[in-house]
């Protein structure tokens, strides 16, 4: 097993590289024009630091390698030691146009301003003590060159590099003159009692300092009772305090120390204390492996867009239905699918937890990711561990071409197996992984629809009604919605006004060039109706039903779910013999249309390369208007189309998927129980 095996979860570190190359895969936007083959770069790796981890929390922790880099000075920038324009620096500086606009970095002074202000308001405001390396660290416990005249004898603790750092970006050159010795100690009191609460600053004080701070002092005449140097270092800089406790006496000395172990910890001032002795950069032991937690109950967390009104939300939708059929125990994680996807399917909110602890969400033995695999990807970059771990991770991706990219062979890390919903990715994940893969058909059902007549979508009645339903989300270039419209206007001459070719779209972008191209288009011809909105699961399965046939000329498919909904309906169905329909769009069962093999160019789909070699089909815009005319004479015979509805009923049941869904969870989880015993 992958993420629940010991030695993967064992290393932190190793799980947090491969979550920042996941980021990196995902996010050509912060990317920039680097190709996803390179190796993260330094501003990427800021990014990580200052928003990438607290957009994807599963890994936060960064390596003190990447630590280390992050504050390394930039080369030809002025620098002492440790300290100079850095990475991190510099990302924050061109995010935070205030503190630039207030600090021109771009002069030495400026430079060193900014510097203080990284290490005395910076790391504070964006939560990045845990980002700074133990060489920087150490060098912010070092005495400043400069502050420490030369022949002056110390006495005591020196200032160091961050109460210097304070000391600048606070403005207290005219109240504390470091050029004199009396004046840095008080300036030291100061910075102990004062400031380190005030600027939060605890995590980057070398343990030294609380031991310094903690250590027991005699009072000079006044033997038997010993005082923590900074319970004495308050008292004297608090009336308050001396009114309270009377040091002449033990009863008043004894009283400081219990304010001082006791009520004065919550205080702002000494709070700081209550924290771990270890420094912000120190990483934590990391907990114990998944894989020594008891095993989970029997059943499925299915993983998906639970409420996201798109086809692959469909698919954990479906997935749950095959699960109630086939009486396996199930809950359902959902995992957003982004701001900008309308998401208002609430027919699994009942399963559906989100006010609990993840662990509590996924209770169950195996997950089942129905998602893409880059979506499982970045899933694990926003849940870990606590979705990911002590579980069989299960993969049920769809996939649209022939070839997997090389770049995201990473994704099979993340899983123990994949599932197939049909022989085309079967083969393609055979290609791409030695993990196993086993093929599990998607189910589809129409038990949801709401009947609507066609005046009621705003259809004309006593024509025939070619429909074509797509996602712009889905990528224009594979849907080929223009193939759709050469293959209808090339069908049916522009005088036979017995048919129409509705198109359904959603989350198209207003100002999308293409598709303002396709608009055109579509005006061309009045048959043509363009229905561009976002409708609720019955109402899309309601025009399904509402129209005779079925198009997608598409150049790749990993399932085709409106056409095996179409199917349901006993509707006559063409499509491009290519990919996952094929699996059950046959001359038999419907009207396939053929095809030659075409490139895919650089742009038209993501994640691949010119490197991956992918390709898909160019339908026939020939045979595909033969077809549409061949399908529209089949819808005369009513014995057609209850064939066909009996053979997409038997294809699609959730009963019969369900069944077989049930035979591989308990072949694996008779494996877990076996490993659990050899563990035992």
């Amino acid at each position: 097993m992958t993420l629940s095996d010991a030695a993967s979860m064992e290393n932190p570190e190793s799980m947090g590289r491969l979550a920042r190359k996941i980021a990196w895969l995902l996010r050509s936007d912060v990317r920039g024009e680097a190709p996803a083959s390179s190796l993260v770069t330094t501003e990427f790796l800021a990014w990580w630091a200052i928003d990438g981890r607290r957009e994807y929390p599963g890994f936060p922790l960064l390596g003190e390698a990447e630590k280390y880099v992050l504050f390394t000075p930039l080369p030809d920038q002025p620098a002492c030691g440790r300290f100079g324009l850095n990475p991190l620096l510099k990302s924050i500086l061109h995010r935070r146009k205030d503190v630039a606009a207030a600090i021109d970095a771009s002069t030495e002074a400026g430079l060193w301003r900014a510097i203080a202000w990284l290490f005395s308001y910076g790391l504070k405001e964006h939560h990045l003590f845990d980002a700074v390396d133990e060489r920087t660290l150490a060098a912010l416990d070092e005495t400043p060159p400069f502050l420490l005249p030369e022949g002056e004898v110390s006495q005591g603790p020196e200032l160091t590099w961050l109460m210097f750092f304070v000391w600048r970006a606070s403005g207290l050159e005219g109240q504390f003159d470091l050029g004199d010795k009396a004046v840095r100690g008080r300036y030291l009191v100061w910075f102990l009692t004062v400031a380190l609460a005030d600027f939060q600053c605890g995590p980057l004080l070398a343990p030294r300092w609380r031991r310094w701070l903690l250590q027991k002092l005699e009072l000079p005449g006044l033997a038997g009772t010993a005082l923590p140097r900074l319970a004495l270092m308050h008292w004297r800089s608090r009336q308050d305090l001396q009114r309270a406790f009377d040091l002449r006496t033990p009863q008043g000395r004894q009283g400081l120390i219990q304010w001082f172990d006791g009520p004065g910890r919550e205080e702002p001032a000494l709070r700081w204390l209550n924290g771990p002795e270890s420094r912000a950069g120190a990483t934590p032991a990391p907990s114990g492996p998944a894989s020594t937690a008891p095993l989970r109950p029997f059943g499925l967390n299915l993983i998906g867009f639970a409420f996201g009104e798109l086809g692959i939300g469909e698919d954990v939708r479906m997935a749950a239905a095959a699960c109630e059929a086939a009486g396996i125990p199930h809950t359902v994680v959902n995992i957003s699918p982004g701001k900008n996807l309308r998401q208002k399917d609430l027919a699994l909110t009942g399963k559906v937890n989100p006010a609990a602890s993840l662990d509590e969400q996924a209770p169950y033995a195996v997950n089942v990711f129905c998602l893409t695999g880059f979506d499982t990807a970045r899933a694990f970059i926003e849940k870990g561990e606590a979705l990911f771990g002590g579980r069989h991770n299960i993969g049920w991706w769809p996939w649209e071409l022939p070839v997997w990219p090389h770049e995201w062979q990473l994704a099979f890390d993340l899983v123990d197996e994949v599932w197939a919903a049909t022989k085309f990715t079967e083969a393609v994940y055979r290609k791409g992984t030695n993990k196993p893969v086993n093929l599990m058909p998607l189910p589809a059902s129409v038990s949801r629809v709401k009947p609507m007549s066609r005046r009621e979508l705003g259809l004309p009645e006593g024509v025939f009604l070619f429909l074509y339903v797509f996602d712009f989300n889905s990528y224009l270039d594979r849907k080929n919605p223009w193939a759709a419209v050469d293959a209808f206007l090339n069908a049916f001459p522009k005088q036979d006004l017995s048919v129409r070719l509705v198109l359904k779209t959603m989350n198209s972008r207003p100002d999308e060039p293409r598709w303002l191209d396709f608009q055109r288009l579509c005006r061309k011809d009045k048959r043509i109706v363009l229905l561009e909105r976002t409708m609720d699961r019955g109402e899309v399965l309601g025009l399904i039903q509402a129209c005779d046939a079925c198009v997608s000329l598409h150049r790749s498919e990993g399932f085709g779910r409106t056409l095996a909904e179409a199917m349901l309906f006993g509707k006559a169905v063409v499509a491009t013999d290519f990919s996952g329909n094929v699996d059950f769009l046959t001359a038999q069962t419907g009207f396939p249309v053929k095809w030659q093999r075409r490139a895919v160019k650089p742009g038209e789909y993501p994640f691949v390369t010119e490197a991956d070699g992918a390709w898909w089909a160019e339908p026939d815009i020939a045979d595909a208007a033969r077809q549409l005319r061949a399908a529209k004479e089949a819808t005369k015979d009513k014995v057609f189309a209850a064939r066909i509805a009996d053979f997409a009923e038997q294809q699609f049941s959730p009963q019969r998927i369900g069944k077989r869904m049930r035979e591989r969870v308990d072949a694996v989880y008779r494996q877990m129980t076996l490993d659990e015993k050899e563990r035992a």
